[in-house]
């Protein structure tokens, strides 16, 4: 497969077609189940980029109609929400979980959040901006299909990746204070809140976990 991604969107959509049939066959004792696995997810999650760049500009613009509340991403790819709340939170859900550190970084998820912020600000969304903020991220997952949950095994650098330069200067941790939580209500998305620092307690204090 070609990480440059040289190739036109169709490529990679029909690479991963095929690797999705020849997943979907295999017995689930395969020896090489697993790598065609992270294959098939890596190219489709390529597949995705590479139709982001090619067809994103063939979409038609939002009609203009005061600032949206909540907006759906449009682009093939991962479904999610933006909103921004009275007290200044960006609240960002994305429909799918954080990704195993251990395969192979597409910038699918940090991809998707970029999208997600940039139709919210073309839709006239103003973003706030953070000097110290409190970032918390909650997947909402299944016990019985995810086996990871070990902090050091979740992708959650492309979150804060995504978010750097847009909603606060840098990830760094006088800049950023982080929580990486779990919910196992078996919804399957990840809801990602950012505040300021000095509402961090306000946040833990409100939040109501699994409901």
């Amino acid at each position: 497969m070609n990480q440059r991604n040289e190739h036109p969107a169709s490529f990679y959509f029909q690479e991963a077609y095929h690797l999705s049939r020849e997943l979907e066959q295999m017995s689930k004792d395969a020896k090489r189940r697993s790598q065609i696995a992270d294959e098939t997810l890596s190219v489709a999650e390529i597949a995705v980029l590479a139709a982001r760049r090619s067809f994103g500009s063939m979409l038609e613009k939002p009609k203009q109609g005061g600032k949206a509340q909540r907006l759906t991403l449009r682009s093939n790819g991962i479904t999610g929400t933006v909103t921004v709340s009275k007290q200044g939170w960006t609240v960002i859900r994305l429909d799918t979980l954080l990704q195993n550190a251990r395969r192979r970084t597409t910038g699918y998820i940090e991809n998707s959040i970029l999208e997600l912020l940039k139709q919210w600000r073309g839709r006239g969304g103003v973003l706030p901006w953070y000097k110290h903020c409190f970032v918390a991220i909650t997947e909402h997952s299944d016990l019985h299909r995810s086996n990871v949950y070990d902090p050091d095994n979740k992708e959650w650098k492309s979150v804060t990746n995504a978010l750097k330069g847009v909603l606060f200067a840098d990830d760094d941790q006088l800049t950023v204070s982080l929580i990486l939580d779990t919910v196992p209500d078996g919804k399957g998305y990840t809801e990602i809140v950012v505040l300021s620092h000095h509402d961090a307690g306000r946040y833990l204090s409100e939040r109501t976990l699994g409901g």
